[in-house]
Order: structure tokens, then sequence, then C-alpha cells
């Protein structure tokens, strides 16, 4: 568990969004392939678009809050957040099952970044984790070790 003393005001920005999140639909699977086919040539000029995510408005402020956090707060040293992950025995992460019971603040920022940045690798991720409930226990938890008791909410 983290001994330094934390200042709540540098996971507000995070934080207000967990209630957004409980009752949001995170967004959707965009498939223009089915409809693309018919409307586009597949040229270099006229592209048929690939599937993607098509996130919610609450996701997407989830996903600046927590790179302005990194930003904000290099003392985390976010930049290497699998490293981070590694030292607190976490190598092999499943978002939807991964224990964050006993995680400090500096371990769970990790795991938000990790979430975000394999976004990058893998579509999907994020909504796959926000519709097993992963996000909402970790801030949750993040809640409980910023503010130093159980979340109400």
């Amino acid at each position: 568990m983290s001994e330094h003393v934390i200042d709540p005001g540098k996971f507000e920005e995070l934080l207000q969004l967990e209630d957004a999140l409980k009752n949001d639909s995170f967004g959707e699977v965009k498939n223009p392939l089915l409809e693309g086919a018919k409307k586009h040539k597949g040229t270099i000029d006229d592209p048929i678009p690939w599937p993607h995510i098509s996130y919610s408005e609450n996701v997407i402020k989830m996903e600046k809050a927590i790179y302005n956090f990194h930003d904000a707060n290099p003392d985390y040293g976010l930049k290497d957040y699998m490293d981070i992950l590694g030292s607190y025995g976490y190598t092999d992460i499943k978002v939807d099952t991964i224990d964050v019971s006993e995680m400090d603040d500096r371990c769970l920022m990790a795991l938000f970044m990790a979430l975000i940045r394999g976004e990058r690798f893998c579509d999907g991720l994020i909504l796959d984790a926000l519709e097993a409930g992963a996000v909402q226990r970790w801030l949750a938890r993040l809640r409980e070790v910023v503010y130093g008791k159980k979340s109400d909410k």
C-alpha cells in the first residue's frame, strides 16, 4: 500500500465520471464494411471504411482524464505503466478479472493507462472492460484509496 500523502484533487477529473459510467451505453461497434461496400468503390480515392468502436462522450472524457492525470503527474511515472504493474506482481493482466482490492493509487493509475494504451492495439478493450464492470470496480477502489473509505457509489 502507498505510504505517501494523496492529494484527492489529482483524481477528481477521473472520479467524477464514476456515476456516469455506471449507467452509460459506453459505445457501439460500427461496421461500415457491409454498408461501405455498397457506397464506396474500395479504391485509394474512395476507400471502404474499416470497422471501429464509437465510444460515448463519458468514455472519451475518461480517456482524456487519464491522459490529463499522466501529463500533470510525471512523478507517477505512468509512461512505464507496464513496468509499474510488473513491480506490483501483475504481469498477465486480464482486465475483467484482475483483483484491485490491494492496489494503491500508483498501481491503479498504471492499470488505467494500460487499458487506454491497450486500446490502440486491441479495438474494443475499453468497451469490454466497461461492459464487464472492471472499470467501475477500479474507480470504486481508487475512490477508496484516495478518500480512505469504501465508496457509497
